[in-house]
């Protein structure tokens, strides 16, 4: 009897006793053309919901064979349900999904805001993911501070940006004053450059407490509107 026959055979026998087969979840990883890094680095993860933060439900890490631009994995055993699947590699060690780090989901590319598809996992099935292709993960974020002169008559505030960028507005918020632009504010900003917004006064002592900065601009091609709340002592 030849091996295809002796498998169909198996598998009708093993159908008539009832044998319980079970339900596995596999797939590739790719490195996106273009990108630098080794997919071999990275763990690859189901969650029972879109939130990264959360512990993942099943994590494998792909095969050690492979190579660093392709490498498959398989979740041998998988309860049936849905999941997103998130392969990851957290490049700058800080526990959770952020700028720079290697990501890819199941469905789609993996940015701010779309976790790819859900993955359906059924009873004694196995499940092909197909290839997921690893990028670098990008979110642009802005840090600020702001501080009243040794007066009390001014203020002023710095900001960096973690990625180019071009600024088309910054409006602050002082408490219990109506929002102002600032009008030197637009224009092409670099990234990890501090910018500073200063020379703020309204005729009398600053105000102290939580001021409101509001960032508009385009980046990557896309707008932004970044709102921030600055300490001020």
């Amino acid at each position: 009897m030849r091996a295809a026959e002796v498998t169909v055979a198996l598998v009708g026998l093993c159908l008539l006793a009832g044998c319980q087969f079970p339900t596995t979840v596999s797939g590739r990883l790719a490195l996106k053309p273009g990108e630098d890094g080794d997919v071999r680095l990275a763990r690859v993860e189901l969650h029972d919901s879109v939130a990264w933060d959360s512990s993942a439900v099943y994590a494998v890490n792909p095969e050690s064979g492979g190579q660093f631009s392709r490498a498959s994995f398989e979740f041998p055993v998988v309860a049936p349900g849905p999941y997103h699947l998130l392969a990851w590699q957290d490049k700058d060690d800080d526990g959770k999904v952020s700028d720079g780090d290697m990501t890819g989901v199941y469905g789609g590319p993996h940015q701010p805001g779309s976790p790819g598809k859900p993955v359906m996992v059924y009873e004694g099935w196995t499940v092909d993911a197909g290839e997921i292709e690893l990028a670098r993960y990008t979110v642009l974020e802005v840090t600020a501070e702001g501080e009243r002169s040794q007066s009390g008559e001014t203020t002023a505030f710095s900001y960096t940006f973690n990625h180019d960028l071009t600024l088309n507005s910054l409006t602050i918020t002082f408490p219990g004053q109506p929002a102002m632009p600032d009008p030197n504010a637009p224009g092409p900003k670099v990234a990890d450059s501090t910018y500073r917004s200063e020379g703020w006064r309204t005729g009398g002592p600053m105000p102290t407490g939580l001021h409101q900065l509001d960032f508009r601009g385009v980046f990557r091609g896309a707008g932004f509107d970044i709102r921030l709340a600055v300490p001020v002592e």
